[in-house]
C-alpha cells in the first residue's frame, strides 16, 4: 500500500511538472521538445513492461516504433486517412507484429533474447531502406499531416502538446492500473521465477505474450504522435542508438517503475537538448551522466530520490525540538 501511494504521487508530480513547463513555455522549439518528451515517455512506458515488469531482455523497440510510424505515415499519405483512423490501424497492426516477434521469447531469454531483438531491427530497418515504392526507402515519407480535433487542426505545438500530454496522462493511469492488476502481478513473478509462477498455475507464456501485445498497443500510439509531429519519416531515424537510449530512460528512471519511466524521459531528453550546444562532445557528457546514476544509485533517480527523503527523515528526527532522541534528551534534562 505504501508503494501505491508513494508511486501515485511521484507520477502525478512528474505529471503536473510537465504540464506546468508546457504552459509556460512559449518558444516554439522548446513546444517541440516538450512533445518529443511525452512520446518518449509514452514508449518507453511500453518499454516497460517488457523488459522492467515482465523481465524479458528485449531491445527491440525501437522496430516496433518504427513499424508504427510508417504504417501512420503510409495510409495517410497513400490512403489518404485521417490521423485519428491511421492511429487505430497503427495500433492494431504493431499489436499483432508484437505478438508475432514475441513468440520467440517463449524459447529463448537472456542475452539470446537480446541478440534476437537486434537482428529484429536489423530486419525491419532493412525492408524500410529496400522496399522504395512502398516505403519512399532512403527518402522517407514527407506530408505527414497533423491531426485534427473538432475540426481544429493542431499545427500550432502548444496544442498538439496538449494533445500528447492528455495521452501520456491517460497512458500513464493505464500503466498503473495495469500494474496493479491481476495481469501486473502475473508480470512480475514470471520476471523473478518462472517456474515457480508455473507451478502456481500462472501461464508464463500468456504473461509474456501479453506484455510484447501490451508494449504494442503503447508503440502503436506512440509511433502515430511521433510521425505526425515531425511531418516527416525516414529509416536514418530508428537506428539501434535510438535503442539504447529509450533503455537508459528506464533504467535511469528507475526499471520497473512507471513513474521511473516518466521521469526518466523528462530528464534525459531534457538533458540531450542541454547538452546540444557541446555539439560532439555532448555524447561524452551523457553518457557519463548516465555512468554516474548506475554508478551511486542503480536504482534509478527515484531510488536516489527515496534514499535522500530518508536521510532527511532520519536527520530532521535528530534535530532539537522535533520529537527525535535529540530533543527528548533536552526535555530530560
Amino acid at each position: 500500500m505504501l508503494y501505491r501511494d508513494t508511486r501515485n504521487r511521484v507520477a502525478i508530480g512528474a505529471l503536473v511538472f510537465l504540464a506546468v513547463l508546457g504552459l509556460f513555455i512559449r518558444h516554439t522549439y522548446l513546444l517541440f521538445v516538450m512533445c518529443v518528451i511525452c512520446i518518449n515517455a509514452i514508449l518507453v512506458l511500453s518499454l516497460n513492461f517488457i523488459l522492467g515488469f515482465a523481465g524479458q531482455v528485449f531491445m527491440g523497440t525501437v522496430g516496433f516504433f518504427a513499424f508504427s510510424t510508417y504504417v501512420t505515415a503510409l495510409t495517410m499519405t497513400k490512403l489518404h486517412w485521417n490521423w485519428w483512423i491511421a492511429m487505430g490501424a497503427s495500433i492494431l497492426a504493431t499489436m499483432v507484429l508484437s505478438l508475432v516477434v514475441g513468440l520467440p521469447s517463449l524459447r529463448v531469454s537472456g542475452f539470446h533474447l537480446s541478440i534476437m531483438s537486434t537482428g529484429f531491427i536489423t530486419v525491419v530497418s532493412d525492408v524500410l531502406r529496400n522496399w522504395a515504392p512502398v516505403t519512399g526507402g532512403v527518402f522517407g515519407v514527407m506530408g505527414i499531416e497533423r491531426p485534427s480535433v473538432l475540426g481544429y487542426k493542431l499545427t500550432h505545438n502548444l496544442s498538439y502538446f496538449l494533445l500528447a500530454y492528455l495521452m501520456l496522462c491517460f497512458m500513464t493511469w493505464l500503466a498503473i492500473k495495469i500494474e496493479d492488476s491481476r495481469f501486473g502481478r502475473a508480470f512480475k513473478a514470471v520476471r523473478d521465477d518462472e517456474l515457480a509462477t508455473e507451478l502456481l498455475g500462472i501461464s508464463s507464456t500468456y504473461a509474456k505474450m501479453l506484455a510484447f501485445v501490451i508494449a504494442g498497443f503503447y508503440t502503436g500510439i506512440a509511433g502515430s504522435l511521433f510521425g505526425s509531429l515531425h511531418g516527416f519519416v525516414s529509416p536514418e531515424t530508428f537506428t539501434p542508438n535510438y535503442n539504447t537510449l529509450f533503455m537508459s530512460m528506464l533504467v535511469v528512471g528507475g526499471l520497473s517503475t512507471v513513474p521511473g519511466a516518466v521521469a526518466g524521459s523528462i530528464l534525459l531528453t531534457s538533458l540531450t537538448e542541454v547538452l546540444r550546444p557541446l555539439r560532439e562532445k555532448y555524447l561524452t557528457a551523457y553518457g557519463l551522466f548516465i555512468i554516474l546514476i548506475m554508478r551511486y544509485e542503480p536504482g534509478g533517480i527515484l531510488a536516489m530520490g527515496r534514499t535522500l527523503l530518508s536521510k532527511f527523515r532520519r536527520t530532521s528526527k535528530n534535530l532539537p525540538g522535533t520529537g527525535g532522541e535529540v530533543g527528548a534528551r533536552t526535555a530530560v534534562r
